[in-house]
C-alpha cells in the first residue's frame, strides 16, 4: 500500500524533493561564502554557530536533488502513453535541465582545475565519493530526460498526422 501510495505521488514526491534542495542550497552556499559573494547573503550573527554543521548539509542536499532528480526520471520514462493527461513531459524538460545544468557547471570538480565558483571547489573538496555519484546520476537524467521527450515527440507528431 504505501509502494502503491509512493508511485501515485511519484511526481510530486521529486519535485519537491529537487526543490527543497535547491532552495536550501540557495540560502546554504551563499551564508557560508559571506564576503565573497558579495552582498548576496543573509547576515545574521547567530548562523555563525552552524556554519561548521552546514558543510555536513551540503553534500546532503546535493544527494537529496539527485534523488529527486532521479525520481523524475523514473516518473518521466515509465508508461508513457499517448492519450494521457499526466506531467510526464514536463517532468521530462525539468530532468533533462538539471542533468543538463550540472553536467554543464557542476562537472568542473572531476578534473583537477581552477574552478570559476567558490561553491565548485567546496563540492570538489568532499572528492570523489559526492562528486562521481553526482556526474553519474545527472548524466543518467540526461538521457532519460532526452529520451522521454523524443518519445514524447514521437508520440506527440504521430498522433497530429493522424
Amino acid at each position: 500500500m504505501m509502494t502503491e501510495s509512493a508511485r501515485r505521488h511519484q511526481f510530486s514526491i521529486g519535485l519537491l524533493l529537487v526543490f527543497f534542495g535547491v532552495a536550501d542550497l540557495w540560502f546554504v552556499m551563499p551564508n557560508m561564502y559571506a564576503g565573497l559573494i558579495g552582498d548576496w547573503h543573509v547576515d545574521w550573527r547567530s548562523l555563525n554557530l552552524y556554519k561548521p554543521f552546514w558543510t555536513f548539509t551540503v553534500p546532503l542536499l546535493l544527494i537529496t536533488i539527485l534523488i529527486g532528480t532521479l525520481v523524475l526520471s523514473l516518473y518521466c520514462i515509465r508508461g508513457i502513453q499517448p492519450e494521457s493527461k499526466d506531467n510526464k513531459q514536463n517532468a521530462a524538460i525539468l530532468v533533462t535541465a538539471l542533468g543538463f545544468t550540472y553536467q554543464v557547471i557542476g562537472a568542473w570538480p572531476l578534473w583537477n582545475q581552477w574552478y570559476p565558483w567558490q561553491w565548485q571547489a567546496e563540492i570538489a573538496r568532499y572528492g570523489n565519493w559526492l562528486v562521481f555519484p553526482l556526474f553519474i546520476g545527472s548524466l543518467i537524467a540526461l538521457i532519460v530526460g532526452g529520451a522521454s521527450l523524443y518519445i514524447h515527440s514521437n508520440i506527440y507528431h504521430k498522433t497530429q498526422a493522424a
